[in-house]
């Protein structure tokens, strides 16, 4: 892992997250601000999907965002980080230490313009 003549990181194999923006995008809008979901109660870059399934939808979501990465490193117990070819990060995590113990997906974005970096809670629809 290194950077690139343009200082840009540059890790070999995989996909950049921006590949996978298309399928995200068409299951999950995504807002002008470059947002997934509604805001949430804490940060402003933390941010909520309602679904009768949070777990499930947690677990797709992730997955679509980091489908093809250059890394998998499995946090025992606790949920999975994905690292892409342009170094952004996809980490999937069963609970949350919110309240509602809700799955999260946090995105650390690097280089896809239109899309921030973001704390994403899957909520039970209708709480």
């Amino acid at each position: 892992m290194g950077l690139s003549g343009g200082g840009e990181l540059a890790l070999a194999g995989g996909r950049k997250l921006a590949d996978n923006l298309s399928a995200l995008k068409s299951a999950y809008p995504l807002n002008a601000s470059g947002y997934f979901g509604k805001k949430g109660r804490g940060r402003s870059k933390t941010r909520n999907i309602e679904s009768g399934d949070p777990s499930r939808t947690a677990w797709d979501f992730a997955h679509t965002a980091s489908y093809s990465p250059v890394t998998t490193e499995t946090i025992a117990g606790k949920g999975i980080v994905w690292t892409m070819r342009d170094g952004s990060v996809v980490s999937y995590r069963y609970t949350s230490s919110s309240k509602d113990h809700s799955p999260v997906v946090e995105l650390k974005v690097h280089g896809v313009p239109g899309v921030r970096s973001q704390k994403i809670h899957f909520v039970r629809k209708g709480k």
